[in-house]
Formats: structure tokens, sequence, C-alpha cells
């Protein structure tokens, strides 16, 4: 049986200064392109979501873009700079970003030039998130960050904090992460886990789910495009489906898994994480315990 390894990390964009990155020779790689949150008239559908490996889309020559530097250069000169300790929206929102360029962090160390080329609101009710075009420049110029859908370049949104090689969030006063669109990290935001609204406990939790990080190592354990149902325990989701329940969630990974429900590895024959003996109960899911955040169910 096969399970998928820690190479999702390879979708994570952080920015800090640095010198500048020896491009010769690269050759960008990028992950799979994986549906966008199921959605009806542009609104999540209660937390059905197709879940995916990939924890936020991007990726430069086999290392993961790991942060992106609070300040960057407007288009017209000048500093311009994120806004991670904003209460209503993302560190990045608006026209006013389009055009200036930043510096990331790659999980190697090295550091990337990254430039937002055009952006858009997103519909509601995530209009106050902000969908751009980015781009990293290498040898052969500048390259789409997230890759391509067809002839489109994929967007991606800004996410306050960064993440770690097991796939931890953590805040952060001085770099936050581009996540790709239709990535996990991007659909837990569109699924209403916002940092700055006071959910990262939530939206953190959420990427574990979408993953099936039980173990919370960074380990996924299901397969892109697998259907899933979702709710919290702020209704900001909601259950809507009479599925079988998998698990309840925390940020670390899978607080319990219901015994006799269905598990995804299970399933899929992703093999069985080591921490799933552990964690099998008769209730989970009945409620939501101490430390559980959100629960989820298959078909």
């Amino acid at each position: 049986m096969k399970k998928h390894s820690a190479t999702w990390l390879a979708p994570l964009l952080v920015m800090s200064t640095a010198c500048a990155m020896d491009t010769e020779g690269d050759d960008t790689d990028y992950g799979e392109v994986e549906d966008l949150v199921t959605s009806g008239n542009g609104t999540s559908l209660n937390g059905t979501s197709l879940n995916g490996t990939s924890l936020n889309g991007t990726s430069l020559n086999g290392t993961s873009l790991n942060g992106t530097s609070l300040n960057g250069t407007a288009a017209g000169g000048g500093t311009v700079t994120a806004q991670i300790n904003s209460t209503t929206a993302p560190p990045v929102a608006g026209a006013s970003y389009v055009g200036s360029t930043w510096t990331g962090t790659a999980s190697n160390g090295d550091t990337v030039n990254l430039k937002i080329v055009s952006g858009a609101a997103l519909a509601a009710p995530n209009s106050e998130v902000w969908e751009y075009e980015i781009q990293f420049q290498n040898q052969a110029g500048w390259q789409p960050l997230c890759g391509m859908n067809g002839s489109t370049p994929i967007k991606a949104i800004s996410v306050a904090g960064t993440w770690n090689a097991t796939g931890t969030w953590a805040s952060s006063s001085s770099q936050f992460s581009f996540a790709c669109r239709g990535k996990s990290v991007a659909k837990c935001v569109e699924l209403k886990y916002k940092t700055y609204k006071g959910y990262s406990n939530q939206m953190a939790s959420c990427v574990r789910l979408l993953r099936a990080d039980y173990c919370g190592n960074g380990t996924s354990y299901t397969v892109d495009g697998h259907i899933v149902n979702l709710w919290d325990n702020l209704n900001i989701q909601v259950d809507s489906q009479a599925w079988t329940l998998e698990a309840a969630w925390g940020p670390s990974g899978a607080k319990c898994l219901r015994t006799g429900g269905k598990m995804r590895y299970i399933i899929l024959g992703t093999g069985t994480p080591p921490c799933a003996a552990s964690l099998y109960t008769t209730t989970c899911g009945n409620t939501f315990g101490t430390g559980q955040y959100l629960i989820d169910e298959v078909q």
C-alpha cells in the first residue's frame, strides 16, 4: 500500500529578505492542479470539499516557498507592506499590491524574487480576499508561481503565518504565506476559516483534515479529489450530509477516529497511519471535545 510522503511541502511560500537566489540550472517543478472547493452560486457548499494531498501548491525546483517578507516594493517605487495585523482582510488584499515585487524564502534557504502581475477580489462570501497572478524569477525569466491550468495561470491568495515541514501552522510577525487556489490552505480560507476573524484553530485543523494528516506529522493519507463533508464547532460550516463519520480534528491532526466509521486510508488503500490504533473511540464525532475544532465524514 502506498502512502503520500511529506513532499506536500513543495506548496508553501514564505518570504523574507536575503541575497539573490542562484537560479542557474533551475528547473521549475509544479504539483498537479486540484479542483476548487465544491460550490454552488459561488459559495462553499456547507463544507463539502474535494480534499487533496497538497498544502498550498507552490513548488520551485523541488523545494517549497515557505514564506514572504512583510515589505515589498510598489510598482512605482517605495515600500508596500503586508497587513498581518488586520482584522478584516488577509495580509495582501487590494489593487494597490498589483505590480509590486517581494522576496520569498525557499525551504532550502534560497531566496526567490516574486512579482504580483494582476489581481481581483473573490466573489462573496470571500469578497475581502484577493487572488493574484504571481510570478517568480529564474534564469529563464518570470514564471507562474502556481503553474498553469491550461492556458490560464493559477492564482494565489495570501494567508497569515507560515507552515513547517510537519504541516504545523504558526503565526508570524515577520512573514506571511501565499497559497495557490485549489490547494488545501486556500480551500480552507475559502471555506471561511480566516485567521483575521479569529479562526486560526479552525483553519489549521481544516488543512490537517483535507490532507488526511491524521498523525499531524505532514504525511497525507488521501488522494486528490476525494470528497469529504466537514463542519466545525462554531457553525461556520454545518453538517449537510448523512454520510459516515470519520474523525474529529485539531491543529495537530486527528484527535479521534470513529470506531466503525469510514477512514480514507482504508477506503483508498493509502496505508495505516502509525497513530491510528490509539485514536479509535465509539463516540468520536458525537460532539466537539477538548481541542476538537472540525469533524468530517465520508461517503
